[in-house]
């Protein structure tokens, strides 16, 4: 028996089932991606993939090829009904201190509100951290003096040196009776294991996982990842930005050396509406409501007259929120436009928006790591170089360490900081928050900011990637080719 399995009939025939198999798999991925795949781009080189190379295409698209999220919108819809009374109280504190879209100049900016589906808050006070040291001083700084709740989450968080400082910190706000949440994603934070995780639960934190893997239907999906960075103490108090938790993020991981990026504190009633957001993703996870503290009139008085909003986007959005966010920041530029940003692959839309910012005049600057620490990623923006070419449009790359920051500003009066970079992953797939400033004040620190980080950069032009060898432009063009999936 075993003998007539093993000729080579038998195992030619068996060969020939498992190609056929594989064949239809890889048909039925390539229409499912067809009728799924949110973009053009994204749906051809999906189907390409599937065809010409099924055996690797087929694994591949049933983890990284979905591009909705569902179920964190039945979860928001259950909320809605679970916490309405609640929901409508936060709303009511929320009124006195939103700005009208009619009262937000320019016109463009105004239009954020709507896109963002919440208003820009007046009375915060914002003070741009720059780099790891200064922002977990102050964010561990202001821990220490909170008095009801103490709520983080980040994508990466490690058990390291600044993880275990960050840690005890929220341990003794526990101790002290403080309600104390932490959410990390399952995939960045995926070496915080659960025996880890027990242990500082023991300790009072509610440590818990952000996983988009709610059912043995998608358990094997690694796409949905909650890319979020927030802090909210006492309800009025926030940190906002591109800091992960982890050693490196202070300059000490010999490979990278200086890791540059920035925060953003935030106290007022912006603050708010980033408590709401880190609620909607704690009940998600947790099937809980915060206990929280949402009054802002028991609250100090505001401390200045800032204004500011949250965006929150993701898989989940009806609309592809956070394109259409930068999008619309983009249409908005009249003299500059300044952007920073780690992994840099936007669409042809973001492309076209750039060039014709450009073609109006308006003065591009793009800042970029020189350093890499995603290669593929790396590699395709080398191939932007030669769709960026106008005049107008200056690229650097960043040679003062690794270049981590994702923030952006226009003009004279907007800035956006936050976690979303100028890639795909987090325009259509992360859950992402940016922050957004209609303000002058605060709009001329961070192009201080800008004018430091292109000092110690460098200026590359179509000629630098032309000047390369021809293997590393065939792989850069095939990074950039692979742009709607990664």
């Amino acid at each position: 028996m075993i003998d007539s399995l093993t000729s080579p009939s038998s195992l030619a025939g068996i060969g020939l089932i498992l190609f056929l198999i594989v064949e239809g798999l890889a048909i039925a991925s390539a229409v499912h991606a067809l009728f799924t795949v949110r973009t053009a781009q994204g749906t051809i080189a999906w189907v390409v993939g599937l065809i010409a190379f099924p055996w690797l295409g087929v694994p591949l698209y049933w983890m990284f090829g979905s591009r909705r999220f569902d179920a964190y919108s039945t979860a928001m819809r259950e909320a809605l009904i679970k916490y309405q009374t609640l929901i409508y109280d936060v709303r009511a504190e929320k009124k006195p201190y939103q700005i009208p879209r009619e009262e937000i100049h320019p016109i463009g900016v105004g239009n954020l509100s709507a896109i963002a589906g919440e208003s820009f808050m007046g009375g915060n006070q914002l003070r741009l951290l720059i780099d790891g040291p200064d922002t977990f001083d102050a964010l561990i700084e202001d821990i220490g003096r909170a008095k009801i709740s103490v709520f983080v989450q980040f994508y990466i968080m490690r058990e390291d040196g600044i993880g275990t400082r960050l840690l005890e910190a929220l341990a003794a706000k526990a101790a002290e009776g403080l309600e104390v949440g932490f959410l990390i994603d399952s995939l960045g934070s995926a070496g915080m294991k659960p025996a880890i995780i027990e242990k500082w639960n023991r300790r009072g934190i509610q440590l818990r996982t952000f996983c988009a893997h709610t059912s043995w239907r998608n358990r094997w999906q690694l796409n949905f990842r909650n890319h979020r960075k927030s802090v909210i103490i006492d309800g009025h108090i926030g940190f906002i930005g591109g800091h992960n938790v982890g050693d490196e993020y202070l300059g000490l991981d010999p490979k990278f050396g200086r890791w540059r990026d920035t925060h953003v504190r935030v106290e007022g009633p912006t603050a708010m509406q980033m408590q709401m957001m880190f609620a909607a993703d704690w009940f998600f996870s947790t099937g809980e409501a915060l206990k929280g503290h949402w009054e802002s009139r028991s609250l100090p008085t505001t401390p200045g007259s800032q204004r500011a909003l949250v965006l929150a986007s993701g898989p989940s959005d009806e609309y592809e929120r956070c394109t259409l966010f930068f999008l619309n920041v983009i249409s908005m530029a009249k003299r500059r436009l300044w952007i920073a940003s780690p992994y840099f692959v936007p669409d042809e839309g973001i492309i076209q928006a750039l060039q014709l910012a450009a073609i109006r005049g308006v003065e591009v600057k793009i800042l970029l790591p020189m350093k890499p620490d995603q290669i593929l990623v790396w590699l395709a923006s080398f191939a932007l170089l030669t769709e960026l070419t106008h005049p107008n449009i200056q690229i650097y790359r960043f040679t003062g360490g690794f270049l981590h920051q994702k923030s952006l500003l226009v003009d004279e009066d907007f800035t956006a900081i936050g976690t979303a970079n100028f890639d795909n992953r987090s325009f259509r797939l992360n859950f992402e928050i940016t922050l957004a400033v209609s303000d002058a004040g605060f709009t001329a620190e961070v192009a201080q900011m800008f004018a430091k980080d292109f000092a110690e950069s460098v200026k590359i032009n179509q000629a630098d990637y032309e000047s390369r060898p021809i293997y590393f432009k065939a792989a850069a063009r095939a990074a950039r080719l692979l742009a709607p999936i990664l």
